[in-house]
């Protein structure tokens, strides 16, 4: 037997071994408070922990958000200034990488070199420019980034003191030089690129910024700036204000994670404290997390509390702050992938990610409950217009310029001299209006489905890879008058869950001829676009998984469509469909009936504008989850 000595010379070897063990295995780092931004999650994210892994990615958060935060050097870019202190004033790190806006430049020239910050004409240099008022370009890529739910409202974000909330994009030298070396500030050159992968260390941030009064000003990191709501920065009318940090968005590339580490910052009074920012506490009957008319103050919650263990954290972080402005500022939480063992036969955009929720509130407002970072930002493409290329995560590669012309039809309908007959056009135009407007524009016909022809045949029945109208005039396709009819009829009483326009056997309603002349118009515009053999890209015929799709759903498909599949009719106006429940096609329809149609369809056109970036098994697992929801069954349409 052991002695007692021996035993607790035993233990005290036993408890060194374990704590190195830990220690090896990343056990509860503690932050620190350092210039040196680290390079890879503690531990790294392989491993079954989630909880455990989820604890050291927030600390990499912290650390991250702490050392681009440094003060920098003055004549250095994205160096911090190791002299001072955290609690120093003077421009932070990130502040100055290069804003988007001097990387992709009019007519695709080659940017100033990295240290060489470009100034606008009659604007002090050294001082901050601010002319976005959307986390992303409205003016450039809205459509393809999902951040907002009101199709008739801007996704501008409007503080309790009427004033909007303005944004900038930066990326870091080793991001800056990828894409210089690369040539993809060109969009010529850009297209041509068959893949996109930034190199580890690239970092790109997302800031928000709020016009701030002298009361705010001890509570948040503070820049002067010039600030403009015009659309072209060179010739706009800029005023300078003084501006406060509101949010801060990280995105980290590191060896494990080649779908980038995402993190999140706000200031700790943005809803929450005596003033907040975004929340008026006295009113009971704002409507929450909604977009607003301009000067309308938003009334924004938190749809998602902290979680307790990053609450720690942050009261950790803010003490080792002391009274440093940065320590006015919170984590809210950091997304990763959790790597797979099938890492290498699947491309970067197929992944599963922990949290699978993530949404700061100054920047996914009005998507709180659906926002995920890496899986909407899976959808980011390069500017080539024929094939999806993924664009490693990051819509701004989509900033690249000159804009290249694309071989499609043009819409609306525009009357070429007098081609066409008074009538006959009018007939036209009603046409595609009814295909963009279905059931606003045909009431009694489309009564509960809140869906439009479009919905399906996108663009109008223009989008080649989306069953598109061209060739539906063709004797081949659809001999008689009677079988067009009987085929558009179909559509109405099955994907549209409604009523037939009129008799098959009908010449005289009024809209069936419309629809029927858009489509004989556009196989007149089509004739130097060749059409596709199948109405959508052929995929390998699978088995789906539902369980699967539920998590593809709620990763890449639920920012535009909700959580519940029900679609977004904010200031009920049409603004991303209805996949399933009564405002959906019923049981009778293709999409319902063929699963394998469905899955083709979702393969070759979704995300919306990103037809591509779900594999075939992918599409698959979600055509069988979206089957499986609840949906109207045909009535009797007599």
């Amino acid at each position: 037997m052991y002695n007692k000595n021996k035993l607790l010379i035993l233990m005290v070897v036993l408890l060194a071994y374990t704590c190195s063990n830990l220690e090896k295995q990343g056990a509860d780092p503690q932050p620190q408070v350092s210039w040196n931004v680290p390079t890879e999650v503690s531990g790294g994210l392989k491993g079954g922990d989630i909880g455990k892994i989820q604890k050291q990615v927030n600390v990499f958060a912290w650390e991250t958000f702490l050392a681009i935060n440094w003060p920098a050097l003055s004549n250095q870019s994205g160096v911090p200034d190791t002299t001072k202190t955290i609690a120093d004033h003077g421009p932070r790190v990130w502040e100055t990488w290069k804003e988007t806006s001097e990387v992709y430049l009019e007519d695709g020239q080659k940017p100033a070199p990295w240290g060489q910050n470009t100034t606008l004409p009659g604007l002090k240099k050294g001082i901050k420019v601010l002319s976005r008022w959307s986390k992303n370009d409205e003016f450039l890529n809205d459509d393809l980034q999902p951040t907002k739910a009101n199709k008739t409202l801007l996704g501008t974000l409007t503080d309790q003191d009427s004033n909007i909330v303005y944004y900038e994009i930066r990326l870091n030298e080793v991001l800056f030089d990828y894409i210089v070396q690369n040539g993809y500030y060109n969009a010529s050159t850009q297209a041509k690129a068959k893949l996109i992968s930034a190199p580890a260390g690239s970092m790109l941030i997302k800031a928000a910024w709020k016009q701030l009064d002298s009361s705010e000003v001890k509570n948040y990191l503070v820049v002067d700036a010039y600030v403009s709501d015009d659309p072209d920065r060179k010739n706009a009318k800029y005023q300078l204000k003084k501006m406060g940090l509101v949010g801060l968005h990280i995105m980290h590339k590191t060896p494990d994670a080649p779908q980038w580490i995402w993190s999140t910052h706000e200031q700790v009074q943005n809803l929450q404290g005596i003033h907040p920012s975004f929340n008026n506490p006295d009113c009971t009957n704002c409507p929450v997390n909604q977009q607003t008319k301009p000067g309308i103050p938003n009334q924004v919650v938190r749809d998602k509390a902290i979680d307790p263990a990053t609450q720690q954290l942050n009261q950790e972080v803010q003490g080792l702050l002391g009274t440093a402005k940065l320590a006015q500022y919170e984590l809210i939480g950091a997304q990763w992938p959790i790597p797979s063992m099938k890492r290498d036969s699947n491309p970067n955009t197929v992944f599963e990610v922990a949290p699978t929720l993530l949404a700061n509130s100054t920047m996914e407002t009005f998507i709180q409950n659906s926002s995920s970072c890496m899986g909407c930002h899976a959808m980011a493409r390069t500017v080539n217009p024929d094939d999806f290329v993924a664009a490693d995560f990051s819509f701004t590669f989509s900033d690249a310029r000159p804009v290249l012309s694309i071989n499609k039809i043009a819409l609306p309908p525009q009357q070429n001299g007098s081609i066409y007959p008074a009538a006959q056009w009018k007939s036209i135009v009603r046409g595609y209006d009814l295909t963009i407007c279905t059931y606003e524009l045909l009431p009694k016909n489309v009564p509960v489905a809140k869906l439009h022809c479009g919905s399906c045949h996108l663009d109008a029945g223009t989008d080649p890879d989306a069953a598109w109208w061209v060739g539906m005039r063709d004797s081949r396709n659809y001999p008689t008058r009677q079988d067009i009819t009987r085929r558009i009829n179909k559509c109405f009483t099955n994907s549209l869950n409604g009523v037939a326009l009129c008799p098959d056997t009908a010449t005289t309603n009024k809209d069936m001829n419309a629809l029927i002349d858009y489509m004989s118009w556009l196989d007149t515009q089509a004739k130097t676009i060749p059409k596709p053999l199948n109405p959508f890209p052929a995929i390998p015929t699978l088995v789906g998984d539902t369980i699967r799709g539920k998590s593809i759903f709620l990763q890449k498909c639920a920012f535009c469509h909700q959580r519940d599949g029900q679609g977004r009719y904010e200031s009920n106006t049409y603004y991303r469909p209805a996949l399933w429940g009564a405002r959906s096609y019923n049981q009778s329809a293709g999409f319902y009936q063929e699963v394998g149609m469905l899955a083709a369809f979702i393969h070759g056109n979704m995300p919306l504008g990103s037809g591509g970036v779900l594999t075939p098994q992918e599409a698959t697992d979600l055509a069988y989850y979206i089957k499986g929801k609840r949906r109207p069954v045909r009535k009797n349409n007599k």
